[in-house]
């Protein structure tokens, strides 16, 4: 290592000496303007840099102070800065302003002058200056482009937040407001957030959105955004947020309100859920249709043979009360079938113009005889309500359900409000709300499905509903069914009113002959060989003469050939022409015919046939042997042959 002290050592370099030359290459060739001011503010010198800048020769400044190159609107801040460079000898100040061009307009200056007035060898204020221009310029597009930032984020559409998350041990336990939009405000309600946290200006929010802080840090802990919606129950409002992370410790959340998609996706929900009930109770009511179709043909068999066999006993003898319990087990097997029937009905019996508040008030009238006072019922029925075109029968069986539904949900007692009113032209409703307990998501969802029901074995067959629903649609309206549990049930019809319509006549009553209940020819047209077996044996024990086909092809067949029967039992549901076929050219054969119209259900096109045709009578299956001779008894016989 050498001595510094070494005259051998290197020694560093030195300056090089400034001489007149190298002095007037840096006034000649600087950017910046070297001035040199006396107390006055007039200009001793300026470097050839200003004629550069401003245009103006040096001559130009001869006498001139510097304040008349100088912006009005700056000249004021500029002479209080050289005041206060005058009274502070050797402090350096610095002050920006708008210089004058000699071309015109206006150039931004930055000077940075010191008082040396009281050096002698200088006795002036000496100034460096030098053009801003660019960077004053790039400080208004700055500005300009915070500003319009700003404004586009004040007013977006969506919410947005930039929030800071705290930590405890390690663990994200809360985060603070950084930054919101006027839209946030707008959205949530919520004002002076900003250096707040999220637990102080929302209460119990961790406790409501157990996964927020979850989500928030892993988004700033991976750096991966998420979308994710949110149901905030205070401001009862959807959020879809979508969150991301703009710096090491932050989140930014973007809020936008999903209310009206929600409650569309809702609509939508209920929609398809309503297309796939009524698929559902199409599919399920065409398959109870055909069983009970079937099942009546079975009965009405057993029924016929039990019945007259029941007749011809001697009373009390034990065969005499097995064929009665039979007849009785059969009756009801036939009141299973005829809800299945009313499952698969897509029309209606007996239309006629209705008022629904008498319905409701008869059913209420007899509700309130046999809930022990249990249940509280609450009328609240429009005076004005329009009229409806129903089946009253379907109708009040349909309501019946219902209120036996709600009243079987308030095992402990309650209230229950029927409620109807004029919905918009055209419709009216029907409420029907029960104070229960309500039902679950699962449950409901499964509520108007055929045999399903949450009562006890014996309870209930899951009819009921799924019924009132089918009835609902032959009449053109609507059943939706909104519940929570704990918090009762509402259920909602919706029907077509008619009003200024006329109601119909009643439909003719059959007529029937009177006779002496002789001996009869009688034609029996059933496609089931069951019925056929059952139904021939009991006339001819009774003392008809029978003639048995199985379908209106072959009773017509027989009838133009010659067969001229007093009476025809004729089924009303059969493959080829059916009753509805057969009937009208039976009649072209035979006018005065008498008709028996066997069927499992009066609806609408065998009410038709009775409309129609006289002599025609209804004959519900599955038939009573006793039943039939009696009809039978009634009619004129031929003479015995």
């Amino acid at each position: 290592m050498l001595d510094s002290n070494d005259p051998g050592a290197p020694r560093a370099a030195q300056p090089a000496p400034l001489s007149a030359e190298r002095m007037q290459a840096l006034l000649d060739y600087s950017w910046d303007i070297l001035t040199l001011m006396d107390r006055e503010g007039r200009l001793l010198y300026n470097s050839p840099a200003a004629q550069r800048l401003h245009g103006f020769a040096p001559e130009e400044f001869d006498g001139r102070s510097t304040f008349d190159f100088i912006h009005p609107d700056d000249a004021p801040q500029v002479g209080e800065i050289f005041q206060k460079c005058l009274t502070h000898p050797g402090l350096p100040v610095r002050v920006r302003y708008r210089y004058a061009r000699k071309e015109g307009g206006w150039i931004w200056m930055e000077a940075i002058g010191v008082n040396m007035l009281d050096n002698p060898a200088i006795s002036a204020v000496v100034v460096n200056s030098r053009d801003i221009s660019d960077r004053v310029e790039a400080e208004k597009a700055i500005r300009q482009s915070e500003s319009h930032f700003r404004a586009l984020f004040n007013h977006m559409a969506q919410g947005f937040a930039l929030c800071r998350l705290l930590y405890e041990d390690g663990v994200a336990d809360d985060f603070i407001y950084v930054e919101v939009n006027q839209s946030f405000t707008e959205q949530t309600g919520m004002v002076n957030v900003v250096g707040r946290k999220v637990s102080e200006v929302v209460p119990g929010i961790r406790e409501a959105d157990p996964d927020m802080l979850v989500r928030y840090e892993r988004v700033v802990r991976t750096g991966v955004p998420e979308r994710f919606e949110v149901y905030r129950s205070a401001l009862k409002l959807w959020f879809s947020i979508s969150v991301y992370r703009p710096m090491p410790g932050h989140f930014a959340a973007i809020f936008d309100v999903i209310n009206e998609r929600k409650q569309a996706e809702e609509e939508r929900f209920q929609l398809e859920r309503q297309l796939s009930q009524s698929q559902k109770m199409d599919s399920l009511g065409s398959l109870a249709g055909g069983v009970a179709h079937d099942m009546n043909n079975v009965l009405g068999s057993i029924l016929m043979l039990a019945s007259a066999h029941e007749a011809i006993e001697p009373a009390g003898s034990p065969a005499q009360e097995a064929f009665a319990t039979i007849t009785k087990a059969c009756q009801r097997g036939g009141d299973m079938v005829r809800r299945l029937l009313g499952l698969a009905r897509h029309d209606l019996s007996e239309v006629k113009m209705l008022n629904l508040n008498a319905l409701v008030r008869e059913e209420v009238l007899l509700l309130e005889r046999t809930t022990l006072a249990q249940v509280r019922f609450s009328l609240d029925l429009a005076d004005d309500l329009r009229p409806i075109r129903g089946d009253s029968a379907a109708l009040i069986h349909a309501l019946m359900n219902l209120c036996v539904n709600a009243i079987d949900a308030m095992p402990h007692g309650g209230s229950l409000t029927l409620r109807t009113r004029n919905a918009e032209p055209g419709w009216i409703e029907l409420e029907v709300l029960d104070s229960g307990i309500g039902m679950p998501r699962e449950v409901l969802d499964k509520a108007m499905d055929p045999f399903f029901t949450t009562k006890s074995h014996g309870k209930g067959t899951g009819l009921g509903l799924s019924m009132a629903y089918n009835t609902m649609k032959a009449h053109r309206g609507t059943l939706t069914i909104q519940s929570e549990t704990g918090k009762g049930t509402r259920v909602l019809v919706r029907l077509p009113s008619c009003e200024g319509e006329e109601p119909e006549d009643e439909a003719p009553a059959p007529s029937r002959p009177q006779g002496e209940g002789r001996s009869l020819d009688v034609l029996l047209v059933d496609d089931d060989e069951l019925i056929r077996d059952s139904i021939g044996p009991v006339l001819r024990a009774q003392g008809h003469r029978v003639v048995l086909v199985g379908s209106g092809e072959e009773a017509l067949d027989r009838m133009k050939r010659g067969a001229s029967p007093d009476v025809v039992i004729l089924d009303m549901n059969m493959p080829g022409l059916g009753g509805r076929g057969a009937l009208p050219r039976i009649r072209s054969l035979q006018p005065d015919v008498p008709v028996l119209l066997a069927t499992g259900r009066a609806g609408p096109d065998a009410l038709e046939l009775t409309r129609t045709f006289t002599g025609v009578t209804l004959l519900t299956k599955p038939i009573n042997a006793s039943d039939l001779k009696a009809y039978l008894d009634t009619l004129q016989a031929k003479p015995d042959r």
